[in-house]
């Protein structure tokens, strides 16, 4: 098998994975969180954690990178726990709510590598915005991450316009970047800019039916997509 036709098989296996997920999420039972999530808050939504949930034991990654934590990593934990050979690096700015989420992860916490790390201001894809200080020595692994969530930083600190590109530092040939909030005005124009910047280098698609709106991107090229975000791509 050619290296070509492999990265073929990555792609078109993380978007037949990822309409599975969100015909299953429906079904998945949250009642092992500590506590109910809600639909309006700085958490995600029970939808989308129910698609987090489908997505991780239906793809099985080896490696899944997680900006901003919280109930969703406790739903991450669960879900790798289920399915193994999983591991999970949680990436969190606020040191309180690192906290808050060592304990809603519990005995699963066996499966998160999760730091606190500052958020800095750095010029990513020609845009100055907030971006995380990520100690690489403390993530799960070192392989590429076969899905990242992208759930931060919060609208208050900056918001995800410049989260993209720090997350194709992750990303390999078939990885799906999920977008909280994909509903929220800036949020929205950073994923057109990035659609029209992208062009055939990476998919993007927009389930419908998520209280918040959502966003999935599957990497089809990523050298060229990092090309593309950095600042000289611009």
């Amino acid at each position: 098998m050619t290296a070509s036709s492999t990265a073929v098989d990555r792609v078109t296996r993380a978007r037949e994975t990822l309409f599975q997920a969100i015909e299953e999420s429906a079904a998945v039972d949250l009642s092992f969180l500590q506590r109910a999530p809600v639909e309006n808050g700085w958490e995600a939504p029970p939808d989308l954690l129910r698609l987090l949930y489908a997505l991780v034991t239906e793809l099985r990654p080896r490696h899944v990178v997680e900006f901003g934590s919280g109930v969703s990593t406790a739903v991450l934990a669960r879900a790798a726990r289920k399915g193994g050979g999983t591991v999970i690096s949680s990436i969190e700015s606020d040191p309180k709510f690192t906290g808050a989420t060592f304990e809603l992860v519990g005995d699963d916490s066996v499966v998160v590598a999760l730091q606190c790390a500052p958020l800095v201001a750095r010029v990513r894809n020609g845009c100055l915005g907030p971006s995380y200080l990520v100690d690489r020595s403390l993530l799960a692994s070192t392989a590429p991450a076969d899905l990242v969530f992208i759930d931060g930083p919060p609208e208050v600190l900056g918001g995800r316009r410049t989260m993209l590109p720090q997350a194709l530092e992750y990303a390999q040939c078939g990885s799906i970047v999920l977008f909280d909030d994909a509903d929220r005005d800036g949020e929205r124009g950073a994923l057109t800019s990035w659609e029209q910047i992208l062009g055939n280098a990476a998919e993007l698609h927009r389930p419908r039916g998520f209280v918040r709106g959502l966003a999935a991107l599957i990497l089809v090229a990523p050298t060229k997509a990092q090309i593309r975000m950095s600042p000289k791509g611009t």
